[in-house]
């Protein structure tokens, strides 16, 4: 099982989604041939072996529309299922919700900033919903594969991995094809509720994918229930311990060490998954990660990371190196990037190349 989230506008709230892959084998060949094919018919331009909604959107709604469409309905029949989870909270109705503080106290917070928080939670958050609507179902060899999130100590991940150990990958929408996949179901249900203005119902989620031929199940959280969802602690989850692996850092003089954790561009699921304000001078970073992320060594290491089931990261210094792993793959662009590489070879058995010789690797297996 895969998941990934998104957001399901006119209902004001997270929608996740979990896909269900019974032939991990034929999905992968298929969906990665067909993004091919359709990445060259609809000119998309890219390196990369998968796209996420979000950087699919950059084409244009209708275009990304289509394009995601064509790609879920040629791997339909591999797909047992696909569910969807999300949160029904009113926001006056309570209008605030008890989560865990500093030091372990409670505190109230307003009701619609509990659900703008539970966006970049909802990948871990699907998975635990579906192994509950799924309760005596035969899981025995399942695989999870979690988008990468930021989340606060909550009982539905303590649930998740007392039960199944989950792989959790860095960018998952762009170099794995499962979560990829999740990813634009999530996007093609909020675009098809909202063109048959539809709110986000049960019913109306199958509705939408009734002429599909995989089941499709929803479930949802109300406020008596939110003992599993809400965090009850403020310290982070550390999802180091599940991070898929091999991991593939790839450090930029300019990026390496002024990125902010949980940016909305960078890895960590900030954005609103079966995933302040400003100071001056703190867009640069984002705007150079934006830039850089169409590069073609950028390509190269998430195509990387797709071929060895691995996962990709942008590097920081600061929140990285302590967990740089043997096996993984550490590229520098940069004299500064690659010193820091070097030194990382001194604690673990991590694999150290510039950017030029890992393309020069890729480019070769693709040709």
């Amino acid at each position: 099982m895969a998941s990934d989230r998104g957001s399901a506008g006119m209902f004001k709230t997270q929608l996740g989604i979990g896909v269900v892959i019974s032939d991990k084998g034929a999905f992968e060949e298929r969906f990665a041939t067909k993004f091919a094919e359709l990445s060259d018919s609809f000119k998309l331009n890219t390196r990369l072996p998968f796209c996420s909604s979000s950087r699919l959107l950059g084409q244009g709604h209708v275009k990304a529309t289509a394009f995601s469409d064509q790609l879920v309905s040629s791997v339909q029949d591999l797909i047992e299922n696909v569910h969807c989870f999300y949160v029904i909270l009113p926001p006056s109705d309570p209008e605030t919700i008890r989560v865990g503080g500093p030091k372990n106290k409670t505190i109230e917070i307003p009701t619609w900033l509990f659900v703008k928080n539970l966006g970049p939670m909802l990948s871990y958050m699907t998975a635990q919903d579906y192994l509950y609507t799924n309760k005596g179902a035969d899981l025995t060899g399942t695989e999870f594969h979690i988008d990468a999130f930021s989340s606060k100590q909550t009982k539905s991940w303590d649930i998740l991995v007392d039960k199944v150990e989950p792989r959790v990958f860095w960018r998952g929408d762009e170099c794995n094809p499962f979560i990829a996949c999740a990813d634009l179901l999530t996007f093609l249900t909020d675009v098809k509720l909202h063109r048959q203005r539809l709110k986000l119902y049960r019913q109306n989620i199958t509705k939408v994918w009734k002429n599909y031929k995989f089941k499709t199940t929803a479930h949802y959280t109300t406020h008596s229930a939110l003992g599993i969802q809400a965090w009850y602690t403020d310290e982070a989850i550390d999802v180091w311990p599940h991070a898929a692996r091999p991991t593939v850092f790839l450090a930029v003089d300019s990026l390496a060490h002024d990125r902010p954790a949980g940016d909305a561009d960078g890895d960590g699921g900030a954005k609103p998954a079966l995933s302040a304000a400003g100071q001056p001078g703190a867009e640069q970073p984002r705007t150079a990660s934006k830039v850089f992320a169409k590069s073609p060594v950028y390509a190269a290491a998430v195509r990387y990371a797709f071929e060895h089931s691995g996962s990709f990261k942008l590097f920081n210094r600061y929140e990285d190196a302590a967990h740089v792993h043997d096996r993984d793959i550490f590229v520098h662009v940069g004299s500064e990037s690659e010193r820091v590489g070097r030194m990382l070879q001194d604690a673990s058995r991590v694999k150290v190349m510039s950017g030029l010789e890992l393309r020069d690797m890729v480019e070769k297996v693709q040709s």
